[in-house]
């Protein structure tokens, strides 16, 4: 069933307190609310996934948005334990849903290593990479065999009650996957390298899944 077959009809949720916010937050996700994510998938099949979404009641102190362009926008809902939830709207509707753990941050030793790894690291490109004992494919449709340039974007940053932007960064990204037998789904693998500023940058692995709204709860 569709995102949109699963949304339709059911009733609106509660209006966010957006007015700090360039675009309108979407399912009621705010600063100050919680989340609690479903975590079926992992008593299911122990250790076949190489990222976990974290358990019990996840405070979100920061919602990061994104603007892709042609009315797409990515919120990211960032909660207490190192994940993040993101939610993908066009036109203001919902049209994709997923979690995101962090599994490893890397701090280049300079500005130059980190220009370094942009441009030439095989993790930011490559068709097929390895990273913690597994293959991942490179998921962006391409008929390119070889290494190709990092997606680019800026992310805008709030916190606070109320609401107010502290922040923004550029990702340099490229999203890998690989499919996970035992669950008959795929695990995904965000690699991004993160420039906050002339002296703030570095390397984050994020591991994620696909999600349904009934795979989380806000409250």
């Amino acid at each position: 069933m569709s995102l949109f077959n699963k949304l339709f009809g059911s009733p609106a949720p509660p209006p966010s307190p957006a007015s700090a916010f360039r675009f309108p937050l979407p399912l009621g996700v705010r600063i100050g609310a919680h989340i609690t994510f479903d975590r079926t998938m992992y008593q299911v099949a122990p250790g076949a996934m190489l990222g976990e979404l974290p358990e019990g009641y996840q405070g979100i102190p920061c919602i990061g948005q994104i603007d892709l362009g042609d009315g797409t926008v990515q919120h990211r809902c960032y909660v207490d334990d190192d994940a993040y939830l993101m939610v993908q709207t066009v036109g203001g509707d919902v049209d994709g849903l997923m979690g995101f753990c962090f599994a490893e941050t890397v701090n280049p030793p300079n500005k130059h290593a980190f220009q370094a790894f942009i441009l030439e690291h095989a993790h930011l490109g490559a068709a097929e990479i390895d990273y913690a004992g597994k293959r991942w494919q490179r998921q962006i449709n391409t008929t390119a065999a070889g290494r190709i340039p990092p997606m680019v974007f800026d992310e805008t940053l709030y916190r606070y009650t109320p609401a107010r932007q502290d922040g923004d960064l550029t990702h340099y990204a490229m999203m890998y996957q690989r499919h996970v037998p035992e669950l008959g789904r795929d695990e995904f693998l965000l690699v991004t390298a993160e420039d906050s500023g002339p002296a703030e940058f570095c390397i984050t692995y994020a591991v994620g899944v696909d999600l349904g709204t009934e795979d989380f709860q806000i409250t």
